[in-house]
């Protein structure tokens, strides 16, 4: 398949005190169910996550090392490379921004008493994802970073529960952590010279064996089973952003005619997406739930 960016393929906490919404403590039956509501709404945003990542995915042209294409222009591969990173940084600062403006509202009591707007945020981020991944592969600039930062917007409101569910210092350790091994894993993208597409290829098929998994727990509710997606998810997305890294390395190399800043947009998408979903699992491993 082409090797270029191809638009046809296609703990103490003081409830009097808080200006938080107060829930009860996050607990699990013997039979391992989800007992707590706001865990239950947490569940459904990862699902969430999970189905914007494997919508970008499916959209995602393939790569074959060590081959060379005909109408490649010159592009600045590091240029590139900053201007995803770049993209990503602000992407994730908006999602962040907006969340803790989201969770000190009474927002997710609305949601409990009608989940309507939820419903409606979870279709319009899909919507956002797809048509920003189309408007991307059109080589349009202002349509692709506008859906881009919509989807960012509309993933800080959703993924707001966090810090409901949460302590904060658990949840800026677990950020830190994230980061950390998404560091690692990037500058492995960047300089390893080994060709990751079977990396990629097995990674993604985990991801959407990580839905369909998903999605079945949703009616089990089963602790032990989320458990082991949360492992096996930290795992699929620490390999796939090595892969992106690579990949987006070999979009600039082999461009054959896109705006850079289309380039740059398109592979923040990617890395935002995989930065959010190892730190949401993360999360789901190693963060202290508010008393």
């Amino acid at each position: 398949m082409a090797d270029y960016f191809d638009p046809n393929n296609t703990g103490s906490y003081n409830q009097q005190n808080s200006q938080y919404p107060q829930y009860p403590q996050y607990q699990s039956n013997p039979n391992g169910q989800y007992q707590d509501p706001q865990q239950q709404m947490y569940q459904q945003q990862m699902y969430q996550q999970q189905m914007s990542r494997g919508a970008f995915g499916m959209n995602q042209p393939q790569y074959a090392a060590g081959q060379s294409y005909g109408g490649a222009v010159a592009t600045d591969v590091n240029d590139v490379l900053v201007k995803s990173f770049l993209f990503m940084f602000l992407a994730l600062l908006v999602t962040g921004i907006t969340s803790l403006i989201v969770a000190r509202s009474t927002f997710w009591i609305s949601v409990a008493v009608n989940p309507a707007p939820l419903i409606i945020f979870a279709i319009l981020e899909i919507a956002c994802v797809i048509g920003a991944t189309f408007a991307m592969k059109k080589n349009n600039l202002i349509l692709s970073a506008v859906l881009f930062g919509a989807y960012s917007i509309l993933n800080g409101v959703t993924l707001s529960i966090i810090f409901l569910a949460y302590q904060l210092g658990s949840i800026v350790q677990v950020f830190f952590i994230a980061a950390a091994i998404f560091g690692a894993m990037a500058l492995i993208g960047v300089f390893t010279k080994k060709d990751l597409s079977n990396l990629g290829m097995i990674c993604i098929v985990g991801l959407f064996g990580i839905i369909i998994a998903s999605i079945v727990n949703i009616f089990l509710k089963s602790a032990k089973m989320d458990y082991v997606i949360s492992i096996i998810g930290v795992i699929v997305f620490t390999g796939l952003t090595a892969y992106d890294v690579q990949k987006i390395k070999k979009m600039a190399a082999t461009n054959v005619g896109y705006n850079p800043l289309v380039l740059g947009l398109y592979g923040a998408m990617e890395l935002y997406l995989d930065f959010i979903n190892l730190f949401l699992y993360l999360l789901r491993l190693l963060g202290k739930a508010k008393n």
